[in-house]
């Protein structure tokens, strides 16, 4: 994984949630911005609706989380093993919010964006890349996405008031760190009298 998948991804959602809520015109009924929702940029015209995609927190993931380090012992027992941590599990959690919508079109855009994250419940890798024309560097071929409670949320985001938004999760596994040389213990000399001299200390 590089530091620039977690933009990728959610560049990707981005487009699929826009795609969700088009008209059938095929032009975007309500255009989605990576930001904060506070901040989304104002239509051309002032004022219009917009939705905002936003990756608020990113956690380690309980369910996937592997505790621990690995050890591979070398074939032949002379050289050195390696020991290396177990992988780290990332939770992405995001927010979908419509801004300044009428309550027609902000249900209808919630509708359609919970309808897409349901009916994708595993986020294909390769579709991200053929959607983004880019090669991700994501080990998996497929992300678990699951619909998540986030009771608050709204105040946490900064609005005075109850604001509707669709939670979600995306997980994926984050690059170990590379192993490291472990000297195998073949022969050791034990001496007494260093023994009991530690034992009096």
């Amino acid at each position: 994984m590089r530091p620039g998948d977690f933009y990728e991804l959610s560049r990707y959602l981005a487009l699929r949630l826009e795609e969700a809520i088009q008209d059938g015109s095929g032009e975007p009924l309500i255009p989605v911005f990576l930001a904060h929702p506070v901040d989304i940029p104002k239509a051309e015209s002032g004022q219009g609706p917009r939705a905002a995609l936003y990756l608020h927190r990113i956690i380690p993931s309980s369910t996937y989380r592997e505790a621990g380090v690995r050890i591979q012992s070398a074939a032949d027992p002379a050289l050195p093993g390696r020991v290396s941590r177990s992988a780290l599990w990332l939770e992405l959690r995001f927010v979908f919010m419509v801004i300044e919508a009428t309550s027609q079109e902000e249900l209808g855009a919630i509708a359609a964006a919970v309808e897409f994250l349901h009916s994708n419940a595993l986020l294909s890798v390769e579709d991200m890349e053929a959607c983004l024309a880019k090669e991700l560097s994501i080990e998996l071929g497929e992300l678990p996405l699951e619909l998540v409670e986030d009771a608050g949320l709204w105040q946490e985001l900064g609005f005075s008031r109850h604001h509707l938004g669709v939670s979600f999760k995306v997980t994926l596994p984050a690059v170990a760190r590379p192993g490291e040389e472990v000297e195998r213990v073949v022969e050791r000399e034990i001496s007494l009298e260093q023994v009991l001299e530690k034992e009096r200390k």
